[in-house]
């Protein structure tokens, strides 16, 4: 009997002595990311209290997709090296699960979704450091606005059409993918183009080779095009910034829209 109990303790004490070294192997392995200094354009940003959201993308070293994290709450990771990533519109953002290296945000034909990332970052244990990732917007607003006071009865359905030459932004490396699209959107108008106004978000230019360009369609309600418009130059558009247009839709005999007054970010641009 005193061998039987003897060797329950042996076992006992073993057990316990392996579920020490199992903790400290944990505790040795993971490391706690701790401090965060997240930023939206430059300004400090932070996830209200109680939402749901996750802005922090993780990746392994390989670009794998690791996990999606809350900026709310401290987490352990695993050991090792580690590309964090983060934006205030996630959902949006990473759609799916793809590595790093293969994820692209496509500039919508809908126009109307801004791209918000932070730069993708190297973060390795024992991460010591604050965790320090700004989101940027790497879109910007074109606004159209009609300066008429004449109404046209002759169309009832206004077809704008923005050509681009970005077509999406990987986040890897924060670069564009260059091609040609177009973005559109058809607005109904019962005040024949009087008050029209319309905004597309697309992808920022950064040089004039990149610069938009609007063609104007104007149709009846069965939507036959009764005359065609387009805007004589190019635009630029600037990272969370407003390119507004104003300019007359009405003017007799003018297929090519030359008077027209253009304001960046409040400030009026000359020709």
């Amino acid at each position: 009997m005193r061998k039987i109990i003897n060797l329950v303790l042996g076992c006992g004490l073993l057990l316990l002595l392996m579920t020490a070294c199992t903790k400290d192997e944990i505790k040795y392995d993971t490391s706690v990311v701790r401090d965060y200094a997240l930023q939206l354009n430059g300004s400090p940003w932070n996830l209200n209290v109680g939402i749901s959201t996750l802005p922090i993308f993780i990746y392994k070293e390989n670009g794998d997709y690791f996990g999606n994290y809350s900026s709310l709450y401290r987490f352990a990771l695993n050991n090792g090296k580690y590309t964090f990533m983060a934006s205030d519109i996630p959902a949006q953002m990473v759609t799916s699960p793809v590595n790093l290296k293969d994820l692209v945000v496509p500039q919508l034909v809908s126009a109307d979704q801004k791209v918000n990332l932070s730069a993708a970052t190297s973060y390795n244990s024992p991460f010591a450091d604050t965790l320090k990732m700004n989101i940027l917007t790497r879109t910007g607003t074109l606004r159209l606005k009609a300066k008429d006071i004449v109404a046209d009865p002759s169309y009832s359905i206004i077809k704008t059409t923005v050509f681009v030459k970005r077509t999406g932004y990987k986040a890897v490396d924060e670069s564009f993918i260059q091609g040609d699209m177009s973005v559109f959107r058809s607005k109904k108008t019962t005040t024949g183009g009087v008050n029209y106004l319309d905004d597309f978000i697309v992808f920022q230019t950064d040089d004039e080779a990149n610069n938009v360009r609007v063609k104007i369609e104007f149709m009846d309600a069965n939507s036959v095009v009764v005359k065609t418009k387009e805007l004589a130059d190019t635009f630029p558009i600037l990272a969370n910034g407003v390119t507004n247009v104003d300019f007359n839709l009405n003017d007799p005999d003018t297929p090519i829209i030359k008077d027209y007054v253009v304001t960046i970010n409040g400030v009026v641009q000359t020709k």
